[in-house]
């Protein structure tokens, strides 16, 4: 693609130079604050990793399952999940989605006889039907998977209180940089949690200083005008070379101090910025409600997030360089985790309703850092798009 200057990002990583600052003064402090953790999501047990997949991995070995257990995960995820879980000896059994992008409950009822435990992920930080998933899973340990989900909320409660645990990527809504958080909601695990974190590696001072430095690289090119220039072109090159959804894990870290100080400090006043990220969406979907196009709703007692806003499309590849050339980045999440799934991790065609998603998912920028102009740029070039019947 050409370089552009004006290419709005596909995704949002608001991690500053005073965040930078922030995360290598957290490097040397003794203890974290959870004051900010606490007052969010209550009197939890709370434990810090590099990464949300190095949580899932804690959470699953605390279990202390036999081997080769089957942990029921949706299909339509990253595949990263999949490696936590085969990293902690047992096997991912697929659950398909229904239209809000989440576990389909009755699916998990054709399968839930087969599994020792339970992945829930809140995907594009749309709550999945909780209520259903926990009276099908009955006394299935339930881990809420809420790397997109922060602040949404199901029925009053917010998303990574309704399970016995629960996981959140601290790189993802939030952006404090990097980081996982596992939470524990059922004190009944947390001295196995602890047990678990404790095996533990901590990282070195250099290796965390490391990781916060990409970080502030990263979101610097994921902003104009470094990311139509720079970011989108150099990334478009490394996917044509490197099968980015395959690529191992790196090593598993407790403790990852550069960003629990960012973590504590965004969460204060975070709620005003999904409050804005959501009157972006509603606007998106005013604009877009004429269309042909399916658009993602907000159900009953229901506070989504709106940290992705998924569209599903027609004659998607086409759709998606249009926009481009419009200056609207896109992406087309996760459309390869079936055909991964089925090569590397044992899927067995299942989950057909993932599998006609992953052929037509689009999402689009919705991000709170977008002023009206940017909304109003983003409107008119989905509406004009020849492509979309």
């Amino acid at each position: 693609m050409r370089p552009d200057p004006f290419l709005i990002p596909r995704f949002n990583f608001d991690y500053t130079l005073t965040d930078f600052s922030t995360s290598i003064k957290s490097i040397f402090k003794e203890e974290c604050d959870l004051e900010a953790l606490h007052s969010t999501f209550g009197q939890k047990d709370f434990f810090f990793t590099n990464y949300g997949r190095t949580a899932l991995y804690v959470i699953l070995k605390s279990l202390n399952l036999p081997p080769k257990s089957k942990i029921g995960v949706p299909l339509y995820c990253c595949t990263v999940v999949f490696d936590a879980i085969i990293n902690a000896g047992h096997t991912p059994r697929f659950i398909d989605i229904n239209d809000n992008y989440t576990m389909d409950p009755e699916d998990l009822k054709n399968k839930v006889d087969e599994l020792s435990a339970l992945v829930v992920i809140h995907t594009f930080g749309r709550p999945a039907e909780m209520d259903k998933i926990k009276k099908i899973a009955g006394k299935l340990p339930l881990i809420e998977d809420c790397s997109h989900s922060l602040l949404s909320e199901y029925k009053g409660k917010i998303t990574g209180t309704i399970g016995d645990m629960a996981i959140f990527s601290l790189a993802k809504y939030l952006s404090a940089g990097g980081g996982g958080l596992l939470v524990v909601n059922n004190r009944s695990f947390t001295k196995n949690i602890r047990k678990e974190m404790g095996l533990l590696n901590k990282p070195p001072v250099s290796d965390e200083f490391k990781h916060a430095s990409i970080a502030y690289m990263r979101a610097l090119f994921y902003h104009k005008p470094w990311f139509g220039l720079v970011g989108l072109p150099v990334g478009l090159m490394l996917e044509n070379k490197v099968d980015l959804m395959t690529k191992k894990s790196s090593e598993m870290t407790a403790e990852y101090k550069a960003y629990t100080g960012v973590t504590s400090k965004k969460l204060r006043d975070f709620r005003d910025k999904v409050e804005i990220q959501r009157k972006n969406s509603f606007f998106l979907l005013d604009e877009l409600k004429d269309s042909s196009l399916f658009l993602p709703f907000e159900g009953k007692n229901v506070y989504c997030n709106y940290y992705l806003f998924p569209l599903t499309v027609k004659n998607r590849d086409e759709v998606s360089t249009y926009l481009r050339k419009q200056s609207v980045d896109t992406t087309k999440l996760f459309s390869l985790t079936p055909k991964i799934a089925k090569h590397n991790y044992g899927y067995a065609g299942d989950c057909p309703f993932t599998e006609a998603i992953s052929d037509t998912i689009i999402t689009i920028p919705n991000h709170y850092t977008l002023h009206q102009t940017g909304l109003k740029k983003i409107a008119a070039a989905v509406k004009c798009c020849p492509y979309i019947d």
